[in-house]
């Protein structure tokens, strides 16, 4: 099949191999590079990375729905395009291209966690499964009719980083599935229903910082959904440090939220929360490599009874930073 994918991040990287490696892939479009960073330099999304590293392709409008990109996707007479995390609306002009329309590849069961932060926000609700989605595109967000699910155990040790891998190469491997009855129009669509909808949203340097009044549970899906990037965020002896890696230690109440109630030899921080403690295990301070919680501590000297910057003295004093 001849075909022209769009996406940005990661989560579009095993697709766009899979398409390479079995259909006819006639361009790949991605978002133009952008200053990203502390230091704002100049960098490509993942997408376009990678597919000048293979040499492939590569085609990055500020807008895609311009006449310029119409007509140079329509020049190519594709049949169908596949979107995975394009973060641009198509619109119909664009999606009536293809003879066999626009679909897209979405991390989550939709009509649950449509929107932006899907990953995320399954980890930050503690859900216990998730999944991928092909839908097809309209002209509402993530809305379209579905032409395909896969379910995905969430296991305990996932973070962000793994949870997208997983689905990212179960989206690849059910795209490749479906291909063939989307050609020959057997597969049957189904619409989604409206009252099972939600939303997620894109979020703020404020969501990244840990609030240690908050339960143990919802501390650890914090630092769960937030790593291995942008990290979950907490303050100690004026350093900003990434939380990158805890397990719940306890479920006992303890002493006040924030404090730090002593270290296991080897392996990291136990710091009390609301119900209980957590033990902290990897980290990185602001400007430093990623380092056990262990050996971070050996080098600050950090000590019992010491305390984490409290969530509301953080902002009251706007000291936080826009970049760690």
């Amino acid at each position: 099949m001849k075909i022209i994918f769009a996406g940005s991040s990661e989560f579009g990287i095993p697709t766009l191999k899979k398409l390479k490696e079995k259909h006819q892939l006639l361009l790949i479009i991605s978002q133009p590079d952008r200053p990203a960073g502390r230091k704002q330099k100049v960098k490509p999304c993942p997408i376009a990375r990678f597919a000048r590293e293979q040499g492939w392709e590569l085609y990055q409008p500020e807008n895609i729905n311009t006449p310029e990109s119409v007509e140079k996707i329509s020049e190519l007479h594709p049949e169908l395009l596949v979107t995975a995390s394009y973060s641009e609306i198509i619109k119909k002009e664009l999606r009536q291209i293809p003879s066999f329309g626009a679909i897209n590849l979405h991390p989550s069961l939709l009509p649950k966690y449509r929107g932006p932060t899907p990953i995320q926000t399954a980890l930050l609700k503690g859900e216990h499964k998730t999944g991928t989605t092909i839908f097809r595109l309209t002209s509402r967000l993530d809305a379209g009719p579905i032409l395909a699910q896969r379910e995905l155990v969430i296991q305990q040790e996932d973070n962000f980083g793994s949870l997208q891998e997983k689905l990212a190469n179960i989206s690849a491997e059910l795209l490749i599935e479906i291909l063939p009855a989307i050609k020959d129009k057997s597969l049957v669509e189904r619409p989604q229903d409206e009252n099972l909808a939600s939303y997620t949203h894109k979020f703020t340097k404020k969501d990244l910082w840990i609030n240690w009044d908050n339960k143990v549970k919802n501390i650890l899906n914090q630092i769960r959904a937030f790593a291995p990037i942008p990290g979950a965020r907490t303050s100690i002896r004026n350093t900003y440090l990434k939380i990158l890696q805890a397990e719940i230690y306890s479920s006992l109440d303890n002493d006040k939220p924030g404090t730090i109630s002593g270290f296991i030899k080897n392996n990291g921080i136990l710091v009390n929360c609301q119900d209980g403690q957590i033990l902290i295990t990897k980290v990185q301070a602001e400007g430093k490599k990623v380092m056990s919680a262990w050996a971070f501590q050996l080098g600050a000297r950090l000590s019992a009874g010491e305390s984490f910057v409290p969530f509301n003295q953080i902002f009251m004093e706007n000291s936080f930073r826009e970049e760690l």
